[in-house]
């Protein structure tokens, strides 16, 4: 099954990114490098998509790991209600992308729920057509697409806090620690291997991002919000250059496993 499904249909990206082709006809041209020559010295549209998703990559990587962290120790308190704060920070998790686009869309517009609650506070010059700002659409997309994955980092992060041994805390509040020092020199130390995990599942979603933008700006305004994956899904879907998409494929493939590669070596010298 892995090889029917992963290995051979990676190993044919690999063969259809050297190669001319519109993914139709029987014809296929080799050309080489010609395609990766394009890809990395004559496109600037690809350098300022691959920006905009190490940004976003980012953006999500705090607000996943740190934030995601922080909620997830305070929900592991026997607190009234914990079960309820469990399901709604796992319930974007469950819903389909189309539809977290679909509702992020709505509040993101003029007259939606933020610019209306702006409005409401005395806040209105701070309004903005927010999916139109050549600046803010992006990272307000990003914070959109983190609420969407925020909660398995929650999931993750709470099944690591159970497994500590609470001798440890008891310890430490003997000797006077606070919660902030109890987070900060028990629960972060003892979380190492579990945040490096949430840290290189959060980039490959990252990387991997297409629905919640395509739903939303489809890369605008202007390129602002252009991301690997929605460009190659125009250069090799629409535009149909297959190969070339291809190409763009490989590289982000290779970006996302040297760095899980690089990151788990480090982590293991730890």
């Amino acid at each position: 099954m892995y090889i029917t499904f992963v290995v051979y249909p990676t190993l044919e990206l690999f063969q259809f990114s050297f190669m001319s082709w519109d993914g139709v006809s029987p014809t296929k041209l080799w050309v080489g490098l010609a395609n990766y020559r394009e890809l990395l010295f004559s496109e600037k549209i690809f350098w300022q998509s691959f920006k905009n998703t190490v940004f976003w990559a980012a953006i999500t990587l705090f607000l996943n790991v740190f934030i995601g962290l922080v909620l997830a120790s305070l929900i592991a308190e026997p607190i009234r209600g914990r079960v309820y704060f469990q399901l709604a920070y796992f319930l974007p998790v469950v819903q389909a992308g189309i539809v977290t686009a679909i509702i992020w869309r709505w509040m993101y517009q003029p007259d939606g729920v933020i610019n209306s609650f702006l409005r409401t506070v005395g806040l209105g010059m701070l309004t903005r057509g927010w999916l139109g700002d050549f600046k803010l659409a992006l990272p307000a997309l990003a914070i959109a697409g983190s609420w969407m994955s925020l909660g398995v980092s929650i999931v993750i992060f709470s099944g690591g806090i159970q497994n500590i041994d609470p001798a440890l805390y008891e310890s430490a509040k003997v000797d006077g620690a606070n919660r902030i020092q109890l987070f900060w020199y028990i629960t972060i130390p003892s979380l190492r291997h579990v945040i490096a995990t949430v840290l290189i599942l959060t980039i490959i979603g990252s990387f991997k991002t297409f629905d919640i933008v395509w739903a939303t700006t489809q890369g605008g305004p202007i390129r602002a919000t252009e991301l690997l994956a929605t460009y190659m899904y125009k250069r090799g879907m629409l535009e149909v250059r297959y190969g070339y998409g291809c190409a763009v494929a490989v590289f982000l493939m290779i970006v996302v496993t040297l760095f899980s590669t690089l990151y788990l070596l480090q982590q293991r010298e730890k």
